[in-house]
């Protein structure tokens, strides 16, 4: 009877641990959005365009739309507003391919790659500054954590 008592308490303490973990993942999340689109905005960009720039450099500097949808996954209407927007700032150029005058490519600009190092730079920075005050051991769990996260999401 005793060990049926326990395991029912264990039971309830593991949904109660759960649920707290659910909830301060969620905040997590919400926070470091919140953060990078308020770090984004002084650069007058959103979460998609940056990412859509990002990809960018990722690939050498020119994709297709159809390759920058699939790499940021968004739809395909949705991209071509994003590249617009960016087209219209500056930040990408269009190009018609030499191969196939059918398919655009998108370039990123001189401006563009700037920008996405200058973010990257600011975002490091704000990262870092949210764990320098972390001594070894609990630096060594959140990586240990937040790899077993990565892991299991990406499966």
């Amino acid at each position: 009877m005793d060990e049926t008592i326990g395991s029912v308490v264990s039971e309830v303490e593991t949904d109660r641990l759960y649920e707290q973990l659910r909830d301060r993942l969620f905040r997590l999340n919400w926070l470091q959005h919140r953060r990078f689109a308020q770090e984004l905005s002084g650069f007058q960009l959103t979460v998609p365009q940056f990412h859509t720039l990002s990809a960018l450099v990722s690939l050498d500097g020119v994709a297709t739309v159809g390759q920058l949808t699939k790499h940021t996954h968004q739809v395909s209407a949705t991209m071509t507003g994003i590249v617009d927007r960016l087209h219209r700032d500056k930040l990408v150029v269009r190009r018609n391919d030499e191969m196939d005058r059918r398919t655009v490519r998108i370039a990123i600009t001189p401006a563009g790659r700037v920008i996405v190092e200058n973010v990257w730079d600011r975002t490091l920075q704000s990262m870092d500054n949210v764990v320098s005050d972390m001594n070894s051991a609990d630096k060594a769990t959140a990586l240990h954590f937040v790899d077993s996260l990565v892991s299991a999401m990406e499966d």
